[in-house]
């Protein structure tokens, strides 16, 4: 079913003033989640809303909390998120760290006791929509065995990384072959993944997305490599802002929240001007789009290449809903 942006947002924001979430607030959020799941990434829009909600219920999310500054180093700065709501946090720190770049040619904002970001492309695509390199990524609950395990010990802590030009390059990945939000649109899509995606029960490989979802035995991106990257990254993450790592949001707390996160923003007109920027990023596009494609109708596109004309058609038309997920929303009513 198609829904408008409207009232997809109206309904998100119907839930969150019910649950006395200040309306400036309540508004802010729920276009996020609209905007989410208009550029047509359900698994951390709309999809994801319910989960939201519960963890704002459980108080794992405090809608009242702001970010506080603890520490500035020259272009770093260490953030407390204070368990706020995870996409507006995320949104302010992005923009804290493309200040940092005016004054300094880069910036990196390293956040603790955050909460899920929801789409981090978003925070990517900020930063290019105003001319800077985005660069930012989360750590996350351990939800994946490294490689050679059978057991969850990693988080899929995903990577942006955001390049300004027409058009925007974007990459959004999970360290895993496939995101559970992935693996859930597939299930809900009667799908099967393309590739393998991670081990059935047994051991041996599987495309079945619901096997995935529920023994979390899902494999990392470039099996042996994903598994290195997600280990390096919550490393980072952790050091950066002296947050928690995978391990103590795994053992420690009770569900998914206090992750930390980082925010990169570099000033790239300040490193080359916009003439041979443009010149430069073309001659890439033109010898990577001029491959010749696997199948002909199919051909060879850019990262995020068509995430515009998603957003114009969902819009235009309406933004495509799982008829279940939706029928969830309308059922939210105020928390007990």
């Amino acid at each position: 079913m198609r829904v408008s942006y409207s009232e997809l947002k109206q309904q998100l924001q119907r839930v969150l003033l019910s649950r006395g979430v200040e309306a400036q607030t309540a508004d802010a959020c729920a276009g996020m989640f609209a905007d989410t799941t208009a550029w047509g990434v359900h698994s951390h829009g709309v999809n994801r809303f319910p989960r939201f909600i519960q963890q704002l219920d459980a108080g794992d999310i405090d809608p009242t909390a702001r970010p506080e500054r603890l520490l500035t180093l020259g272009a770093v700065e260490q953030w407390d998120a204070h368990l706020g709501i995870g996409n507006l946090t995320a949104r302010q720190m992005m923009d804290r760290a493309m200040a940092l770049a005016d004054d300094r040619g880069i910036g990196l904002v390293a956040l603790r006791n955050a909460n899920h970001w929801m789409r981090g492309g978003a925070y990517g695509w900020q930063a290019a929509e105003k001319g800077y390199i985005g660069l930012c990524w989360t750590n996350s609950l351990a939800v994946m065995p490294p490689w050679g395990a059978k057991n969850c010990r990693i988080g899929t802590n995903p990577l942006i990384i955001a390049v300004p030009g027409e058009p925007i390059t974007l990459v959004d990945m999970s360290m895993s072959m496939f995101s559970y939000g992935a693996l859930e649109l597939a299930r809900l899509a009667g799908e099967s993944l393309p590739v393998d995606g991670g081990y059935d029960n047994a051991g041996q490989p599987t495309r079945d997305p619901a096997v995935l979802e529920a023994n979390r035995r899902i494999l990392p991106m470039g099996y042996w490599k994903g598994s290195a990257l997600s280990v390096v990254l919550d490393m980072l993450a952790t050091l950066l802002s002296g947050g928690l790592s995978v391990a103590e949001i795994s053992e420690d707390q009770r569900d998914e929240y206090g992750v930390s996160q980082v925010f990169i923003a570099v000033r790239i007109d300040a490193l080359i001007d916009d003439a041979t920027r443009d010149r430069k990023l073309q001659r890439i596009r033109d010898y990577l789009t001029g491959a010749e494609p696997v199948d002909p109708a199919a051909p060879v596109r850019l990262p995020g290449q068509n995430l515009p004309q998603t957003f114009a058609r969902s819009l235009r038309e309406g933004i495509t809903i799982d008829d279940g997920v939706w029928q969830r929303i309308l059922a939210l009513q105020e928390a007990a």
